[in-house]
Formats: structure tokens, C-alpha cells, sequence
């Protein structure tokens, strides 16, 4: 389920709307034009020259804010990002499957079996499908309501690093 919301939050990160900005209210639109003006900067912040793939890892992998309303979401995000800091996708699922594998339905743990292919073509992978993967076993090992919000830290870090990877030419 994780997996899923994460896609569909990637997803709508995309520039194409099927919405028109009239059916908007003000309120939507001035969030939308936020919206489109925070991708703006981050794809402003890709080095000169970087494949689309890195572009949209800076556009859609920014580092991910606390909500104010959910009481210890920071330091959750905070957790999330040390526990996958320095590690590949693979890494975090080999470590954490067995704590995680009861939180997971059978469709992710399929879709998590095949890391090791979405881990080989991660720097064409303009998702990150490998990251999110490692992110929801590092959710579903938390019993907390704020995995959510260690997910968004863990994937935040392996994103970070696969943007060094790519920014470095690696």
C-alpha cells in the first residue's frame, strides 16, 4: 500500500495536469503554482547537463518536512534517513526484510523479491522504484504511526545517495 501511495505521490509531482486551473479554487490554484514553482527551483538545483533521470530525482526526492500536526513526524523523518544513510536499496532490505516480512501483503513482497533488477537500472530509473522498495520493508519493520514519515527519511537518504552516484558519473 505504501509502495503504491508513494507512486501515485511521484507521480503527482508531474508538470501535465488534467485539471483546469479554472475548476481550481483560489486556494488550489495558489498551491499549484507553489507546487510548480518549488519543481522549478529543484530541477534549477541539477547540476548543468545531468540525464533526465537525475533531474528527476532532485525534482521529485526533495527532503521531506515534518507535519506540524503529527508529534514526532521530524524525528521520525530523522530515523528514517539514519537507518538508510549509506546503504543501497538492497542493503536496507536485506537487513530489515525479516522484521518487516508480517507487515507486508504478498504483492509487495513479490514486487520487493525483484529489487535487485530495479536496483541495476536505478540510474535510468526516473522513480526510484528500488528506494521506495527498501523504504516500505523500512515502514513496515516500525510499529509506529509515524512510519509513514520514517519511510519519506529512508527514502530521502537512498535518493541523496543515488543522486551523488549520478552527479559523480558513477
Amino acid at each position: 500500500m505504501a509502495l503504491l501511495s508513494a507512486l501515485v505521490i511521484v507521480g503527482c509531482g508531474s508538470s501535465s495536469s488534467t485539471t483546469s486551473s479554472n475548476a481550481l479554487s483560489p486556494v488550489a490554484r495558489k498551491a499549484v503554482k507553489a507546487a510548480e514553482a518549488d519543481k522549478r527551483a529543484a530541477e534549477a538545483e541539477a547540476p548543468k547537463g545531468a540525464s533526465p533521470t537525475l533531474r528527476a530525482i532532485y525534482v521529485n526526492f526533495q527532503k521531506p518536512q515534518p507535519d506540524p500536526a503529527s508529534k514526532g513526524s521530524g524525528k521520525a523523518i530523522v530515523a528514517g534517513e539514519s537507518a538508510c544513510h549509506g546503504k543501497k536499496p538492497q542493503e536496507v532490505v536485506e537487513e530489515l526484510l525479516p522484521a518487516a516480512r508480517t507487515n507486508l501483503s504478498p504483492e509487495q513482497e513479490a514486487m520487493i523479491a525483484k529489487i535487485g533488477s530495479y536496483e541495476a537500472r536505478a540510474s535510468s530509473d526516473a522513480d526510484f522504484v528500488a528506494g521506495q522498495l527498501a523504504g516500505d520493508v523500512y515502514q513496515a519493520s516500525l510499529q509506529t504511526k509515524l512510519a509513514q514519515f520514517g519511510y519519506q527519511g529512508c527514502v530521502y537518504a537512498l535518493a541523496k545517495q543515488l543522486e551523488q552516484r549520478l552527479a559523480q558519473g558513477k
